[in-house]
């Protein structure tokens, strides 16, 4: 009977142990992600801009690809539109933000961009990756044991938010160049098969793509169709994922498009493995040098694909007071307002007619009336002292006072000199 309470006692002890434990750590969490969600937005994730946009630093950005052209000896251009600003360029490449495919409007737009001048080169990159992921797993590697924890927590959110978002993929949507396999299982890929060509100087084993959705070509290269106006090379793929697809047409005069799988090896932040350098290089060989290349920007709502084609009507601007006053009937109701309105100004502000030299004073004791002369210099004075009381601070009313009585003096003691008339 005496060591049932003292067992009791202990159980409470460690439940009460346990519970402040558990707040303690829930509290650090709290701060922590919240300290931690204030350093995510310190990072720049804009998505397929380049150097010359807010998306400069980004991880997500095309800046390093496109100082990759540069050495090469190509210009570099950057558009949002396909239209006159590609017009010149020999080398277009677009990493939409959007997890859709590219729509009827964009694939003719730039298949006549293809047709309209022979060696020209395509660069599509899908959308399905964000180097976000990638980020905090390198971050991950030099922090301490109780900041993996933390960093975990914040992993699995930005892991979530990425999942949410690529919920737009349409499992099978077809563009006419590919379809689109939106494969829920991430795959991290070190070794490649393909051209001898692409991967003459890498070190397979040491690649790190990210891959989960792909671009499929299964049912245009397998079995192939008589009618199709493709032809389709796949240069690099890895385990029956085409990385790298060549897609060339006779009508496409000797220019072809490039379809990557996503941008695990092209982006800023995937850019600083070693061997995937070597792969963005071997496909700026492709595109030959000195020539110029325009980064396609296109800032994608995440709800709905807008086309970057030039046809499409401009978004509607914010009426303004011309369109307002050119609408019936409108245009003729503000017109009146606007004239009222100025009369009404002129009525109460401005003072018209001889100067009064009465006013009405109403005092709140008797509530009477009486005039008095606004030459009256007392209630000058009475309202200056009135204003200096309200300031609340004596010695600068003194000084006021002083101040005043001061150049008062000097103006009555002033004689200005009479100056000699100069003889004749």
């Amino acid at each position: 009977m005496s060591q049932y309470p003292r067992t009791r006692d202990i159980h409470c002890i460690n439940i009460k142990t346990r519970l402040s434990t558990l707040l303690v750590v829930l509290t650090i969490s709290i701060v922590t992600s919240f300290t931690v969600a204030q350093d995510e937005d310190d990072i720049d994730r804009t998505y397929g801009e380049g150097n010359q946009s807010e998306g400069a630093y980004s991880i997500n950005g095309t800046g390093v690809l496109a100082e990759m052209f540069k050495d090469t000896g190509s210009e570099i251009i950057y558009s949002r539109i396909l239209g006159t600003p590609t017009g010149r360029a020999d080398v277009i490449v677009w990493a939409p933000n959007s997890y859709r495919l590219p729509g009827d409007e964009e694939v003719e737009a730039i298949e006549q961009w293809l047709k309209a001048k022979p060696n020209r080169t395509f660069i599509f990159i899908g959308r399905d990756y964000d180097a976000t992921m990638d980020y905090w797993v390198e971050v991950t590697k030099d922090a301490t044991e109780d900041e993996k924890i933390l960093l975990a927590l914040k992993m699995l959110d930005v892991w979530g938010d990425f999942q949410v978002k690529r919920m737009q993929l349409e499992n099978g949507e077809d563009c006419g160049w590919f379809t689109m396999n939106a494969e829920s299982t991430v795959k991290t890929i070190k070794s490649l098969e393909g051209d001898p060509t692409w991967l003459a100087g890498t070190e397979n084993g040491k690649f790190h793509l990210r891959v989960q959705g792909f671009l499929e070509f299964t049912g245009k290269i397998d079995p192939p169709s008589s009618s199709s106006t493709y032809n389709y090379d796949v240069k690099l793929h890895s385990n029956g994922i085409p990385i790298v697809t060549e897609i060339t047409s006779q009508q496409f005069f000797r220019s072809s498009i490039y379809a990557v799988v996503n941008g695990s090896f092209l982006l800023n932040v995937p850019l600083v493995n070693h061997e995937h350098r070597k792969l963005a290089a071997t496909m700026i060989q492709q595109c030959s040098e000195k020539r110029v290349v325009c980064f396609l920007e296109s800032d994608y709502d995440d709800s709905e694909n807008v086309p970057v084609v030039t046809n499409d009507p401009a978004p509607p601007l914010p009426p303004s007071i011309l369109t307002i006053l050119q609408s019936w009937p409108f245009g003729i109701i503000l017109m009146h307002l606007i004239v009222v309105g100025i009369v009404y100004c002129f009525f109460r502000f401005p003072i018209f007619g001889k100067a009064k030299t009465t006013f009405v004073l109403k005092t709140t004791i008797n509530d009477k009336t009486r005039k008095q002369s606004v030459a009256n210099f007392g209630r000058h004075i009475q309202a200056l002292g009135n204003l200096l009381r309200r300031s609340g601070n004596e010695t600068y009313a003194r000084d006021c006072v002083s101040q005043y009585q001061q150049r008062a003096h000097q103006s009555e003691t002033y004689k200005p000199q009479r100056q000699k008339k100069k003889p004749n």
